[in-house]
């Protein structure tokens, strides 16, 4: 009688156990407003920012900071909000690092780079926010800098028809 119990209870735990495996905890791309900020983000900057030589305007600042690459961008890592987001938006290529490979990077390149930096969503009304601030990253053996340069501001708005949130607007910004 034992062994037929414990016989149904392992046939029960087959059948189910295919089911749990196919949950997931990770929001997809698509749904993901953080990842999808991003990709417009990089998308927009690239489109209004791409052709500007940074390097041509001051011949000091060539020799401080390294050309944006608004293809090959570095993000600011952050449990919360970059966690699972993906490498690769399109054409354009995500690198995600913490403080401590930021100033590795300066440490090794030795000009102040720009980083990305995704600020957590607000609610405005009836849309949803999302600010990227672009900053430009050195760093010494005591501490770290971040300048503020130009940011995007990400605006979703809920779209009952399809039940889901849409980009209704990308706009740039800087000092």
């Amino acid at each position: 009688m034992m062994i037929r119990h414990l016989l149904s209870g392992a046939l029960c735990l087959l059948c189910f156990l295919p089911f749990r495996g196919q949950q997931t905890d990770a929001p997809n791309e698509e749904n993901n407003l953080y990842a999808r900020a991003l990709s417009a983000t990089a998308d927009e900057m690239e489109k209004s920012w791409g052709g500007i030589d940074e390097t041509c305007c001051i011949n000091s600042l060539r020799k401080k900071k390294i050309r944006t690459d608004y293809r090959h961008l570095i993000v600011e890592k952050s449990d919360q909000i970059t966690e699972g987001l993906p490498a690769r938006f399109g054409d354009h290529e995500i690198a995600y690092l913490d403080v401590r490979e930021l100033s590795d990077r300066y440490r090794r390149l030795r000009k102040e780079f720009a980083i990305l930096r995704i600020h957590p969503m607000r609610n405005s009304g009836t849309s949803l926010n999302i600010q990227i601030g672009v900053y430009w990253f050195r760093s010494s053996k005591n501490h770290v800098v971040y300048a503020f340069s130009d940011w995007s501001e990400v605006e979703f708005r809920y779209n009952c028809e399809n039940q889901k949130w849409v980009i209704s607007e990308v706009k740039l910004g800087g000092i």
